[in-house]
């Protein structure tokens, strides 16, 4: 055996026994050849072949990171969906009064801008009372509060994207953002690509749309798998591809630059439309906003929906939608869906983004999830069966765990309900049930309370009873 496929075999070993888990970089290429006393070119050989192997993956300048491995790919054939009442009980348990939330994705509120917002919607609330009897009341009909998107517009312009406030629809939320495009792209008994595991909301919207979909195999390093993607579209008639591809919900991952050029390509030589669902995007712990695949968009194909509910405060309930070529279609169904957004909510949002206010209380935050998710992968770390594997996330607020295969995630979410604990079970992102092994968790709260601490030691408790 030659020497490079003696270190192959050494480091598969240390992949395949969890001794170097999914997400974790390997050791440089100088520090291997003095380890194992090689030469660099034969490291690098045997680092090539296992990144053949799909064991490895390399990130230029970065280094080479180990992948997670599927072991249960989904068929790649058109499927309903059937999610039952799961994501209500998991959302329910969110609101019950001493429940600790720690499964429903939802940002924390406690900061000064969101004060401020606050603040300004009431005294804007106040204002119109006094003017009541002057004031004229109106629709903020389809495409929405003027002011709004031209502040948002300007926004969106100091990023990689690139709009106008005319390309702007303003929706209630980012939920119905992509239910507007789902009707816009689609009709009953058509077929939907999406990730999977994929964020449960938009298979409930596919569910209640009464559509099909195709579930594309993606892991947290790599995401969304292109080559499932190409193969699904010569065998099946796809009607768009829905994705989430900065810091996705549940996996937590960041699709590449080269991966999302792949991504518009493959859309352009198939002539289907792109829903881009990037309402996480913003908080990017680098300060970096990833390039969204509407910037990479030269044939206005790609559906751009986002939100500040993820960013500011969940009952702000404002998104938006840059349809592109779909523009008509999506302010249509805005209107015949609900006729239009609270004006009062738009006009103190546009005061929002108005100034440096905004991209401040952005990277303040962002910068505080990064800890957060930091003090939850300790405790996971040190409180956890030490199977239990996970990536962690460089943006967002959400992050996937890998359980012990005896653990069954559906029975787990039962036990943590009855303990006053909320997480989200891995079955419930999927229309089968592939992920029973698998949970995801919110840490944008996370700040290792005491009840925090003892209810992360309580999950760890339960899961060694399986």
């Amino acid at each position: 055996m030659k020497r490079y496929e003696q270190l192959v075999q050494q480091l598969q070993s240390r992949i395949e026994q969890g001794e170097l888990p999914p997400g974790s970089r390997l050791a440089s290429i100088r520090t291997l050849s003095q380890q194992y006393q090689l030469s660099k070119n034969t490291v690098i050989r045997a680092l090539t072949e296992l990144e053949s192997l799909k064991l490895l993956q390399a990130k230029p300048r970065h280094g080479f990171f180990v992948l997670a491995q599927q072991k249960h790919s989904p068929t790649l054939a058109p499927r309903k969906v059937k999610l039952g009442a799961t994501a209500f009980s998991v959302l329910g348990a969110a609101n019950q009064p001493g429940n600790l939330a720690l499964g429903s994705a939802y940002p924390d509120s406690r900061w000064p801008t969101v004060n401020w917002y606050y603040q300004r919607l009431a005294k804007t609330a106040r204002r119109w009372a006094l003017e009541n009897s002057r004031r004229r009341s109106h629709y903020s009909t389809p495409p929405g509060d003027p002011g709004l998107r031209t502040a948002l517009a300007d926004h969106l312009n100091t990023t990689s994207l690139t709009c106008n406030s005319e390309d702007i629809v303003i929706t209630q939320g980012g939920q119905e953002a992509v239910s507007l495009c789902l009707r816009a792209v689609a009709e009953a008994g058509d077929t939907i690509a999406v990730e999977s595991p994929c964020y449960y909301g938009t298979l409930q919207c596919i569910e209640a749309l009464d559509l099909k979909v195709i579930e594309l195999p993606s892991d947290p390093i790599q995401g969304t798998n292109l080559d499932a993607l190409e193969s699904a579209l010569n065998r099946w008639s796809i009607k768009a591809v829905l994705t989430n591809p900065s810091f996705n919900n549940p996996l937590g991952f960041n699709l590449d630059l080269p991966t999302r050029k792949r991504f518009i390509d493959i859309a352009n030589r198939w002539d289907i439309p792109i829903i881009e669902d990037d309402v996480f995007a913003e908080l990017s712990y680098n300060q970096q906003r990833p390039t969204p695949l509407k910037a990479l968009d030269t044939e206005q194909r790609v559906l751009h929906c986002g939100s500040f509910s993820k960013t500011v405060d969940v009952d702000i309930r404002l998104g938006w939608v840059l349809p592109g070529r779909y523009y008509d279609k999506i302010n249509y169904y805005k209107f015949v869906t609900n006729i239009a957004c609270p004006a009062i909510t738009q006009q103190a949002i546009s005061e929002l983004l108005v100034g440096r206010r905004y991209r401040r209380h952005l990277a303040q935050v962002s910068r505080s999830y990064s800890e957060r998710v930091d003090m939850l992968t300790e405790d996971v770390r040190r409180l956890w069966p030490k199977e239990t594997m996970f990536i962690k996330p460089q943006g967002g607020i959400l992050q996937w765990f890998t359980l012990p295969e005896r653990v069954a995630s559906d029975q787990l979410f039962q036990q943590t309900l009855t303990a006053g604990i909320g997480i989200s079970p891995g079955n419930l992102f999927c229309a089968d049930n592939r992920f029973n092994h698998h949970i995801r968790l919110c840490y944008a709260h996370y700040t290792q309370s005491n009840e925090q601490l003892t209810a992360i030691a309580k999950l760890g408790e339960m899961m060694d009873k399986f």
